[in-house]
């Protein structure tokens, strides 16, 4: 009989986790070559985790390495922070695909209001990333064009809108992908304000502290809005990844022989 499909780790911090989840994915995690997506070509070493965090806001939210092992730390405290920037603004650079920014900016006032209008006896607040629509990032046979208008039904004040196209696609030479945060659940339970991320895809080495670290700052922000405490986070995904560049730093880094890339 096969083991669990997937696996689950508590960690404290989120740099606790980030080592926990190297730990899990490096010496038994599916090596395999990525056929099509982004990084077509490359290999990665990969497992499905479920990760609680029980006080992700413990500083520095960056992972420190240990003094003396030469290894390059993978983020730093100020990426963390001018990470806090793609999650809450609707703005997106023009080598950029996408941010996820542009499905979270207005949710997370809305997720506020929500909150203070309804109260926390709620399951209502999940803010979902990317549509299905997103699919067709990848489809270069197809042109997808989409205009989302939110309007006030009362006075038909146009409150939003959102242009979303797969047209950066048509570039031959530009790789395709799509977002791989999916969602965050919001819930408050005990006075404490509560995350449930599920990416569908995550960079372990050096996207796990960065995503993480500014999604922990989001919500201390919504904390202090809402007046409640900041409360723990759940980690969910598919294929928590390490990229093949990363493996030997990864390995010197939870101490592990190269040896183990062998199998």
């Amino acid at each position: 009989m096969e083991g669990n499909i997937v696996k689950h780790i508590i960690a404290s911090s989120i740099e606790h986790a980030w080592y926990l989840a190297l730990d899990k994915v490096m010496p038994k995690g599916r090596k395999y070559l990525i056929d099509a997506g982004s990084s077509v070509g490359e290999h990665r070493m990969s497992e499905k985790l479920i990760i609680e965090m029980h006080t992700p806001g413990a500083r520095p939210l960056a992972p420190l390495m240990p003094e003396g092992s030469g290894i390059s730390p993978p983020t730093t405290e100020e990426k963390v922070y001018a990470y806090l920037e793609s999650l809450i603004s609707p703005e997106k650079k023009t080598n950029q695909h996408y941010t996820y920014g542009q499905d979270l900016w207005w949710q997370v006032e809305e997720v506020i209001r929500y909150f203070k209008k309804y109260g926390f006896g709620t399951a209502c607040c999940h803010m979902p990333v990317g549509r299905p629509e997103s699919f067709f990032f990848y489809n270069r046979d197809v042109d997808y064009d989409e205009m989302i208008i939110v309007k006030d039904r009362n006075t038909g004040d146009i409150l939003w809108t959102r242009h979303i196209t797969n047209s950066w696609n048509k570039n031959e030479k530009e790789e395709v992908s799509s977002q791989c945060l999916r969602g965050v659940d919001v819930w408050v339970e005990n006075g404490k304000i509560y995350f449930w991320c599920y990416f569908r895809s995550q960079d372990l080495w050096g996207g796990f502290p960065e995503n993480y670290g500014g999604l922990q700052l989001l919500k201390e922000y919504m904390a202090g809005i809402l007046g409640v405490e900041d409360g723990p986070m759940i980690s969910t995904s598919k294929d928590l990844h390490v990229y093949e560049y990363a493996w030997l730093t990864a390995l010197m880094r939870i101490k592990k022989d190269e040896g183990i890339l062998a199998r």
